[in-house]
C-alpha cells in the first residue's frame, strides 16, 4: 500500500486497486506504485486473459484473421481496456496506459497504467513511463 499526493489530496493506491478489480475483469492487477519511488504517481500492472480478448475480437468478425493481425488487434483491445481505468480517477490525474508484452504460451498480455498529478505534465509522464517500462518484469 502506498499513498500519493495529488492536488493536496492523499490517494490510497490499494483503495484504487480495489476499485479497478471491482469494475474491470482483468486476469491480474498488481499495485506497483511503491516501485515508482514517486509520491505523486500511481502505477499498476495489468494482465489480460488472451482467451477472453480473442472471444471479443472474433465476435466482431466473420473472416479468418492472420496471426500477426490477431496479435495486433489483441494488443489494441488490451490498450483500450486499460485506458478505461482513467474513468475511476479524479480529473486531477493525467494518465498513461500501454500494453507492452504478448505471451502466446501463457495466453496473457501485460499492460501498464500510470497516473500522476497533472502538474507533472505530459512530457515528464512519458519519461516516468519509459523508466517504469524499462524496469518492469
Amino acid at each position: 500500500m502506498s499513498y500519493v499526493l495529488v492536488e493536496n489530496k492523499m490517494y490510497d493506491s490499494e483503495e484504487i486497486l480495489n476499485r479497478i478489480k471491482e469494475k474491470h475483469p482483468f486476469k491480474v492487477v498488481k499495485d506497483i506504485t511503491k516501485g515508482s519511488k514517486r509520491d505523486d504517481t500511481l502505477v499498476y500492472q495489468i494482465i489480460h486473459d488472451v482467451v477472453h480478448l480473442k472471444e471479443e475480437i472474433l465476435l466482431d468478425t466473420t473472416e479468418p484473421i492472420e496471426q500477426e493481425d490477431l496479435v495486433e488487434e489483441l494488443m489494441n483491445l488490451a490498450d483500450e481496456k486499460v485506458a478505461m481505468i482513467e474513468d475511476l480517477l479524479s480529473g486531477a490525474f493525467i494518465c498513461y496506459s500501454y500494453s507492452y508484452h504478448y505471451d502466446d504460451g501463457l495466453e496473457e498480455i501485460k499492460s501498464i497504467f500510470i497516473a500522476c498529478d497533472e502538474s507533472v505534465g505530459d512530457l515528464r509522464l512519458s519519461d516516468i513511463a519509459e523508466r517504469i517500462l524499462k524496469s518492469i518484469d
